[in-house]
């Protein structure tokens, strides 16, 4: 499979791509390296890393990435040039990687080349002053051969070495071939604003857990800090959300697409308008399910439809195992306090029970049990909340067992959303407690 694709990828590039970028005033000098516009016609403020040239290998003639258009295959890029920023225009592969899982499972042909060379790399945004007021934040990537479901990787999304849910629920959800590189548009939640504010953003997408060989590549990354409408570049899509198991319609569902949400009716549909063409990725939520997220391939003026299958949030300690290997840690929705408080309720019993037979059945390891809110309320007391439910959490364990001292206790108040907290879905999302192994 590996050899069939790269015989054609390569057959396929070898003539139809053009070295001239089809430039368009609206998105900076493609052939520039870094981009930082203040004020300009797409957004206050626009920063990108990396030329938008699809990978070394150009574009057709006229062709232009922004308006959701696919590419012929092309080659793959073995060997980045000299002055690409680092993280763009190479191959990379997950961390995890070793030379026994290239022979262990079938990897795509982005999986070949010298490990040292293919070793995932930050690409650095250098923002720089924000503008006064922010309302909005978008991130559009255009990449390339991010496969996940395909190959059972796991890619984690991190700003300055804190993932961003979000980001990772749409990157898992891609499924690309070809290899054709597409724009990917997606919402940094405001809770990570303050990311931006330290002048200088490295994104990283690596998969540190799975072993899996999903070979990947980025051409460009931007910011658009308060975008502006552009009409060109929009299209449209309606979405059914159902539940997986009785397949009946989920409705107020919150459904969402880049920087616009709707709320599914009685029969599980919503309409999406003004979402950025490319490769969509909608995500719908709602209370009690795991958030499925899935793709569809826009260009820009089109309308799409997509149905998603929302699977019931499970919490057994097989189910948590299960996240941790793949992910890095699991969420826990089933552990249940009063009010503004501490104080574990009665019906927390088998969430409680799955966390001690998970930590069971692993002796002497060592874990960090972490407290969530939503957003309602002061911040200093949605912190001083979120620790005081963690450390409750581990006072109970304690009591049945288990080491304390294995068990690190934290608290983010509202800082790491899973969902965006404009709605009751989302801040029922955010609502947690996650266990992870600790170092």
């Amino acid at each position: 499979m590996r050899s069939l694709r790269f015989a054609i990828a390569t057959l396929m590039a070898a003539s139809v791509l053009s070295l001239s970028a089809a430039q368009t005033a609206s998105a900076g000098k493609w052939d520039d390296k870094t981009e930082r516009t203040v004020g300009g016609p797409e957004a206050d403020l626009v920063v990108r890393t990396g030329d938008i040239n699809n990978l070394g290998f150009g574009w057709p003639a006229g062709f232009d990435p922004f308006t959701g258009k696919s590419t012929p295959s092309h080659g793959f890029p073995w060997t980045p040039p000299a002055n690409a920023p680092a993280g763009t225009d190479r191959i990379m592969l997950g961390s995890a990687v070793t030379s026994h899982d290239l022979d262990l499972y079938n990897g795509d042909g982005y999986s070949r080349g010298k490990r040292s060379d293919n070793l995932p790399q930050p690409i650095t945004l250098n923002v720089g002053e924000l503008p006064a007021k922010v309302d909005a934040v978008l991130f559009q990537m255009f990449l390339d051969d991010f496969q996940a479901p395909r190959f059972h990787s796991h890619f984690q999304v991190s700003l300055n070495g804190t993932r961003i849910p979000n980001f990772e629920d749409a990157i898992n959800a891609l499924d690309q071939t070809g290899p054709i590189g597409k724009l990917v548009s997606l919402k940094l939640l405001p809770e990570y604003f303050p990311i931006l504010r330290s002048g200088s953003v490295k994104l990283l997408i690596d998969d540190p857990t799975t072993h899996r060989p999903d070979g990947y590549a980025i051409d460009f990354v931007r910011i658009l800090v308060n975008p502006h409408t552009n009409k060109n570049y929009q299209a449209s899509l309606t979405c059914t959300v159902v539940d997986a198991r009785r397949h009946l319609p989920v409705a107020g569902a919150t459904v969402t697409a880049a920087l616009v949400s709707a709320t599914t009716d009685r029969r599980g549909h919503c309409a999406l308008e003004n979402v950025p063409a490319g490769l969509v990725a909608v995500s719908a939520s709602a209370p009690g399910y795991d958030v499925a997220t899935g793709t569809v391939d826009l260009e820009s003026h089109q309308k799409g439809h997509v149905d998603l299958e929302l699977r019931l949030h499970q919490e057994g300690t097989a189910d948590l195992a299960r996240a941790i290997q793949g992910t890095g840690s699991a969420i826990i929705y089933g552990l249940h306090f009063d009010t503004g408080s501490a104080k574990l309720r009665p019906d927390s019993a088998p969430a409680l029970k799955a966390v001690l037979e998970l930590i069971q059945g692993k002796p002497g390891s060592h874990w960090i049990i972490a407290g969530h809110t939503d957003n309602q309320g002061f911040a200093d007391h949605n912190q001083k909340l979120s620790e005081a439910r963690a450390a409750s959490v581990i006072s109970w364990l304690a009591t049945h067992g288990v080491d304390a001292k294995g068990l690190v206790p934290r608290g983010f108040g509202a800082t790491r959303p899973v969902a965006d907290n404009a709605g009751p879905n989302g801040r029922a999302l955010n609502r947690r407690v996650e266990i992870a192994p600790s170092p």
